[in-house]
């Protein structure tokens, strides 16, 4: 009896399996999860150098994991049966304290964090030698972990990104500004809304706090807070970091903006031309999961916007994309502003640079994918 039992049991365990992988096989794919925010694995090329390489393999589980049957809903089982068991996690993100998600680091990898610290101090030093007059400076903003770390799961493992922050600095020299905002983060009445809940980003709150700090490390006077009015844009976001958790009953939160009372009109150009605004906000993105792309209009390798300023300079920020909600605060100091996004530029960097006139260049990132940044050290490359 219990042999058959057994052989029922191993037969239903096969045919579910064998449905599973059927499904997968025979169903459209799906390139892009919404929830996500990411593209999925597609079905892997197959050759024969790819299988014995092993490529193939690795490949088709990354497909068959994108592509699993109702995986939104398994991601959100597995953990709301890891939170029942009082995990602190999923293994893609911490379980704060009043509903906080924060992203687990990767594994830390001082040997590229140092790569690209002395990267960024090489390339800029080499900027204003090769154009005499060129200001610089540098931005590295910690992320909520660092900030809040009252709101992580006791004994949660962090990045040290005030040890990162400190290798930057000294690989700068002293020669070029760089601006570390934690004082003024810590020194907020309301730390917690620098950052959001649910997503990975600084909210326009820590966007602000930043700008200020920075600019008067680099000796600009910062708009104060009466020169904006406070915009609520969307009251339903939820960012990457919910994706990750997939729980229905976290809430969503409000994405604001703050807007420049008058305002300084501005023109986006992205994609060589393909995409253009006529200000520094896309609100088709407000009807979709990527709210955060309401900024400029998500990633792209160039953006370059057009201010009202007739001031002559010209501000190329190499950047990930905490600088999207860190521009509206530039648009009254500078008349153009490039952003250039090293994960998916694949120019020469100087030769694109040739011409167009900067004066200035910021290196903005958040200290997490500053120390994961793989594309970093290559697109800042010097001779």
């Amino acid at each position: 009896m219990k042999l058959n039992k057994a052989k029922w049991l191993s037969l239903f365990f096969a045919v579910g399996l064998g449905a599973l992988v059927a499904w997968n096989l025979f169903t459209p794919s799906r390139a892009y999860s919404e929830s996500e925010n990411r593209y999925l694995q597609q079905f892997p090329a197959l050759s024969a150098d790819r299988i014995l390489s092993g490529d193939f393999a690795k490949d088709f589980d990354s497909f068959s994991s994108d592509q699993f049957p109702l995986r939104e809903k398994w991601v959100a089982l597995k953990t709301s049966v890891q939170m029942a068991l009082l995990r602190p996690d999923n293994g893609r993100v911490y379980f704060g304290k009043n509903g906080r998600l924060f992203e687990i680091p990767a594994a830390e990898n001082t040997i590229r964090e140092e790569k690209n610290c002395q990267a960024v101090a090489a390339f800029l030093k080499a900027a204003q030698k090769k154009w005499p007059g060129l200001k610089t400076s540098v931005l590295l903003s910690p992320t909520a972990a660092t900030i809040l770390p009252e709101d992580l799961p006791p004994l949660a493992p962090v990045a040290d990104q005030a040890a990162l922050l400190q290798r930057m600095q000294k690989a700068l020299g002293g020669d070029i500004p760089f601006c570390d905002p934690t004082s003024a983060y810590l020194a907020q009445a309301d730390r917690e809304r620098l950052f959001f809940r649910t997503d990975h980003h600084w909210t326009i709150y820590g966007a602000f706090a930043a700008y200020q700090s920075w600019a008067k490390t680099v000796g600009l006077i910062p708009l104060e807070m009466q020169d904006f009015s406070i915009k609520t844009v969307s009251s339903d976001f939820l960012g990457t970091l919910y994706s990750k958790a997939n729980l229905p009953w976290i809430r969503p939160e409000k994405l604001e903006v703050f807007e420049l009372q008058p305002e300084n009109p501005c023109t986006v150009t992205a994609d060589n031309g393909k995409t253009v605004l006529d200000s520094l906000y896309d609100p088709s993105f407000l009807k979709g999961r990527d709210k955060y792309s309401y900024f400029l209009g998500g990633n792209h390798p160039v953006t370059e916007i057009t201010t009202s300023m007739k001031n002559g300079k010209h501000l190329l920020i190499l950047k990930d994309s905490y600088a999207h909600s860190f521009v509206p605060f530039l648009t009254e100091h500078y008349e153009k502003i490039d952003l250039v996004d090293p994960r998916y530029f694949k120019e020469d960097l100087f030769t694109w640079m040739e011409g167009r006139g900067i004066t200035d260049i910021l290196v903005l990132y958040n200290a997490a994918t500053f120390a994961e940044d793989m594309s970093l050290a290559n697109v800042l490359a010097v001779d």
